[in-house]
């Protein structure tokens, strides 16, 4: 397979973005990660885009949308500039973070998605920077934990209620800290994710880093490359708030334990920065078949 990289305005690659989330998160994210990968791969692309399988829309939309009020201007400027990039838009695709995905229209344009909030899309994940572990590790405590806004999207509010009285389950609203949310998320056996304002969350991924299971809550199960992962092996997934209990009580401690070591060491040699890429290379090639 070749790749041929579209050229791209340096307008289009903004060096940053006026702010970074989460908080203790360097200034990148997945779609710096594949540009740097890609561009690093040797054999892999071409200057000819007649020789080309697919042709690759380079774009950083989470930092041009961020750096123009949330997508609020800026668009018609960005349509104009990516009509004059895509060739044959069949054979392009493009890797996109932001929530609302690109915002612009791209065609059929193939698109990699770390927060899909639709059925169009190929999931990929959403990284963030690794935690710093404390120095000392402490204690399970709880069954399951969430630490985080729970306005971002009803299913949330909806699981903070279902899991009010719940024993064992320790939720937090609110952004408390990098440290705040680390030291409770290994002091649990499972991390309670739901899905946020986009289809998926940093937490699915900041859980595993943890070592810690994640139980994915949402209309969608966004848990990314399901075609080459085994992702029931390292998590748990519901479309229901109403089952979360019994998910959660069903898994033995023991159980728990294993697919959060599994979890780590799949994040760790499959999903982390710089290792995700290659299931990208994968999709396409399932994609031309």
């Amino acid at each position: 397979m070749k790749i041929y990289i579209l050229p791209t305005k340096t307008l289009l690659q903004s060096p940053g973005q006026p702010f970074k989330y989460p908080a203790h998160n360097k200034d990148y994210g997945v779609e710096q990660d594949f540009y740097k990968y890609i561009t690093e791969q040797n054999g892999l692309t071409t200057n000819d885009p007649k020789e080309a399988d697919w042709h690759y829309l380079p774009v950083f939309w989470t930092r041009w949308h961020l750096n123009h009020d949330y997508g609020k201007n800026g668009v018609e400027l960005l349509q104009e500039e990516v009509n004059k990039m895509i060739i044959d838009d069949k054979k392009t695709f493009t890797i996109c973070q932001y929530d609302d995905g690109p915002l612009v229209d791209i065609g059929e344009t193939t698109q990699f998605l770390a927060a899909r909030k639709g059925k169009e899309g190929i999931d990929i994940p959403v990284l963030c920077s690794p935690h710093r572990y404390p120095f000392f590790t402490p204690r399970k405590k709880y069954l399951a934990s969430f630490v985080g806004r729970l306005s971002t999207n009803n299913i949330r509010k909806l699981m903070a209620k279902e899991l009010s009285k719940t024993k064992d389950v320790f939720i937090v609203d609110g952004n408390k800290g990098s440290s705040f949310f680390v030291k409770n998320t290994l002091r649990s056996y499972i991390a309670l994710c739901p899905r946020g304002y986009g289809g998926s969350s940093f937490r699915l991924f900041e859980s595993m880093q943890l070592r810690v299971v994640p139980l994915v809550i949402g209309d969608l199960d966004i848990r990314p490359f399901k075609k080459f992962i085994d992702w029931d092996t390292v998590s748990l997934y519901t479309n229901n708030v109403k089952n979360i209990e019994k998910i959660m009580f069903s898994n033995p401690l023991k159980k728990l334990v294993e697919m959060g070591d599994k979890a780590k060491d799949l994040y760790e040699k499959e999903l982390a920065y710089g290792k995700w890429c290659k299931y990208v290379l994968l999709e396409l090639e399932q994609c031309k078949k």
